[in-house]
C-alpha cells in the first residue's frame, strides 16, 4: 500500500535527485530533517531544541511528522486525568442505579472505562467536577478526547456522546451541548471533539452520555479527554505540558549566511484562524515570518519597523504542502506547491538571532511539520523544489481566462458539464447561471490511483440553501460508460456521503450537519477535506469548523477511482459554490 509520504508528502529527495538542471543550482544543505523518520530522533535533536513531539496522522494513522504548538496558548485542563492512580478525583461520576461503572488508569494519557447495566436508559458521566473549569460569557469552548472499543456486549448500547454541560454561578444547568462519537464500528482509537459558547459565566463540563436500551456491558480506552477556551480542538494535550517552541540549537550557522534558503513540508491546519509556520527572528521589528492567516499562506518581511508581505496562495485543511523561501540582502523570493516565484524587493532586516518552527510572533502552528531543509545559500529553483510529487494541487492564482490552464502541480483539469466554467478574480466560477432546473459544471483531473485525499476552499453565492460543491473519486469520466464514483456533495450546511454504480447515484449512506452553517455572501472561505482510508473502507470528513466525521461502508472504496472530479451544482435559485483552491493525492 502507498505510504502517506508517497501520497501527500513532499517530493523533496526525488526532486534532488531527477531534476538534474535545477540540483546543480541548489546549495548543499546544512540540515535535511526528515520528521516522518522517528528512528533519525537524534539527528533531529542535534538541530533542533525543544519539545519534538512526533504525532501519527489523526486519520490515516501513519507517522505525520512533528506537532508545533505553543502550550501557553490553549487554556487545557484534564481534571486530573493524567495524574491520578485510578478514577480521577476530579472526576464526577456517581453511583447510578442498575449501572455499574468501573474505571482504570493505564497511563498518564490513557485510561479504560467500562460501563455496564441493565435496560433502558440515559446517563451523564461526568469528566470533570461541575466548578472545575470556570468559564465567561462568549467564551468558545471545545472538548475533546480519542475512544476505543476494546470489549463489548453491545447490543443494549444506543449510543455515545461528548458533551459540553454548562453550570451557571448559581447551580443551574443549561442543556449540553453533544455529538455523537462516530468510532463504534472499528476497534481503532477515534479522535471526537464538541464546541460550544459559553452562554454565561459559570463553569463547563467534560461528559460521556451514554443511551441504552437493553443490558450492556462495554470498555472504552479514553486517550487525553480534556476541555481548551478555544474554537477548535489543538494537536497540543494536557497530559504533557511542555513547551513546543521549536529552534534551531545553532541559528548562528544558519542565520549568519547573507543569502540562504528554507524548504518546509506541513500540513495545512484543520482549522486555525492564524499561525506561523517558521519564524527567523531578532525583534518585534525585525523578523521574517511564513504566516498562515484564514487559508491563505503568506511570506512575511518586517524591516526596521516596516512590514512587507507577498501572498503565496490558499491550501485546503489536512492538504500536505511544500514553501520554499529564498533571501538575500535586497529580498526575498517564495513558492508554494510549485507556483511560480512571489518576491518581495526589500531591506532585509539584520540582527536576527533565532530561527524558530512554528510560534511566531503572531501566532503558533497548529499542525505537523513533516520535513525542514536549511541551505547555506539562495537557491534559484524554488518552484522546482516546492512541487510536491504524486500530487494534484491548484488555487486559480493567474490571470482570469475562460481556460482553466496548467496548475502549479502540471496537471490539466478537463472542463465538462453542463454550463461552462472560467477562473475569476483567483476563483474557479461558474461561467454562466443556465436556464435549466439543475445546472452543473465539473472539472476532471486523472491521477495515477484512486485519491486518499480530496480538498477545497469555497465560498457561496447569495440564494436560497442547496447549491453544492461534490467531491468525486470517480472510475470513468465519460457519461457513456458505466461511471462508479464514492461523491462526496457539500453543502452551504451539511455534507452527504453517497456512492455512484452506472452513473446512478445511491441513496445518501451517511450525512453530516454544520454546527455553523456556512455563508451565502460570495467572500468567506471554508476549507473542507475527505480523506479515504481503504484499509477500513472508511471515509473522513473535514467540516468547515475542523469537525471530524467518520463513515464506514464497504461501497466506499469499491466505488473509488482515480479519477477527481469537482463539481459545481445547483438549482434554480440556490447558492452556488465558488472554488478557492483544490487539491487530490
Amino acid at each position: 500500500m502507498p505510504t502517506r509520504r508517497e501520497i501527500l508528502g513532499s517530493a523533496l529527495f526525488a526532486l534532488l535527485s531527477n531534476q538534474s538542471s535545477a540540483a546543480e543550482q541548489t546549495p548543499a544543505p546544512l540540515a535535511d530533517l526528515n520528521f516522518l523518520d522517528r528512528r533519525a530522533s537524534e539527528q533531529h535533536a542535534r538541530a533542533l531544541r525543544g519539545n519534538l513531539r512526533y504525532v501519527d496522522h489523526e486519520v490515516f494513522g501513519d507517522p505525520a511528522g512533528i506537532a508545533i504548538e505553543e502550550a501557553a496558548l490553549n487554556g487545557a485542563e484534564d481534571a486530573g486525568f493524567s495524574s491520578e492512580a485510578a478514577l480521577p478525583t476530579g472526576w464526577q461520576v456517581m453511583p447510578i442505579a442498575g449501572k455499574d461503572i468501573t474505571f482504570t488508569r493505564v497511563a498518564p494519557a490513557l485510561g479504560r472505562l467500562q460501563v455496564r447495566g441493565e435496560g433502558a436508559g440515559q446517563f451523564f458521566i461526568n469528566m470533570a467536577a461541575s466548578r472545575h473549569f470556570a468559564v465567561k460569557q462568549g467564551e468558545l469552548l471545545t472538548g475533546s478526547l480519542a475512544l476505543r472499543s476494546v470489549s463489548r456486549e453491545a447490543g443494549g448500547l444506543v449510543k455515545v456522546e461528548l458533551c459540553i454541560q454548562q453550570v451557571k454561578s448559581d447551580g443551574s444547568v443549561a442543556s449540553p451541548v453533544a455529538v455523537t462519537i462516530q468510532l463504534l464500528q472499528t476497534d481503532q482509537p477515534w479522535w471526537e471533539q464538541v464546541r460550544a459558547t459559553a452562554t454565561a459565566d459559570g463553569f463547563a463540563i467534560l461528559a460521556l452520555r451514554v443511551t441504552t436500551k437493553a443490558r450492556f456491558d462495554i470498555t472504552f480506552e479514553l486517550h487525553s479527554p480534556q476541555l481548551e477556551r478555544r474554537a477548535w480542538r489543538s494537536t497540543f494535550c494536557a497530559t504533557s505540558r511542555k513547551d513546543d517552541d521549536v529552534t534551531l540549537t545553532d541559528p548562528d550557522r544558519y542565520l549568519s549566511h547573507p543569502e540562504r534558503s528554507v524548504l518546509l513540508t506541513a500540513d495545512a491546519p484543520r482549522f486555525v484562524a492564524s499561525g506561523a509556520l517558521w519564524c527567523e527572528y531578532g525583534d518585534p521589528d525585525n523578523y521574517v515570518e511564513i504566516q498562515q492567516r484564514e487559508r491563505v499562506l503568506y511570506a512575511k518581511v518586517v524591516s526596521k519597523g516596516s512590514p512587507s508581505e507577498v501572498r503565496l496562495g490558499i491550501v485546503p485543511p489536512l492538504m500536505r504542502f511544500t514553501v520554499c523561501l529564498a533571501q538575500d540582502a535586497k529580498g526575498l523570493a517564495a513558492s508554494l506547491n510549485g507556483k511560480p516565484l512571489k518576491t518581495i524587493d526589500c531591506e532585509m532586516p539584520v540582527g536576527l538571532k533565532l530561527a524558530r518552527l512554528g510560534s511566531g510572533v503572531s501566532g503558533s502552528w497548529n499542525s505537523t511539520i513533516a520535513a525542514l531543509t536549511l541551505f547555506a545559500g539562495k537557491v534559484v529553483n524554488c518552484a522546482a523544489l516546492s512541487r510536491p510529487d504524486k500530487v494534484f494541487f491548484d488555487d486559480f492564482d493567474r490571470p482570469d481566462s475562460p481556460n482553466l490552464g496548467v496548475s502549479p502541480t502540471g496537471q490539466v483539469i478537463r472542463k465538462t458539464g453542463a454550463v461552462g466554467s472560467a477562473i475569476s478574480g483567483r476563483k474557479w466560477v461558474v461561467a454562466g447561471v443556465g436556464v435549466s432546473f439543475s445546472n452543473a459544471a465539473y472539472g476532471v483531473v486523472r491521477l495515477g490511483r484512486p485519491p486518499r485525499y480530496l480538498g477545497a476552499v469555497v465560498n457561496w453565492t447569495s440564494g436560497s440553501p442547496g447549491g453544492a460543491a461534490a467531491m468525486l473519486a470517480a472510475t470513468d469520466d465519460d457519461p457513456r460508460r458505466s461511471i462508479n464514483a464514492l461523491h462526496a456533495v457539500l453543502t452551504d450546511q451539511k455534507e452527504i456521503f453517497q456512492t455512484m454504480i452506472a452513473n446512478k447515484v445511491e441513496t445518501a449512506l451517511a450525512e453530516f450537519v454544520y454546527p455553523v452553517p456556512m455563508a451565502r455572501d460570495g467572500t468567506t472561505a471554508y476549507g473542507v477535506a475527505c480523506l479515504i482510508n481503504y484499509q477500513e473502507r472508511a471515509v473522513v470528513y473535514v467540516g468547515p469548523q475542523g469537525d471530524l466525521a467518520r463513515h464506514v461502508h464497504p461501497t466506499y472504496t469499491e466505488r473509488a477511482g482515480q479519477l477527481a472530479i469537482f463539481e459545481h451544482y445547483w438549482q434554480l435559485t440556490q447558492c452556488r459554490p465558488e472554488f478557492l483552491a483544490v487539491a487530490a493525492g
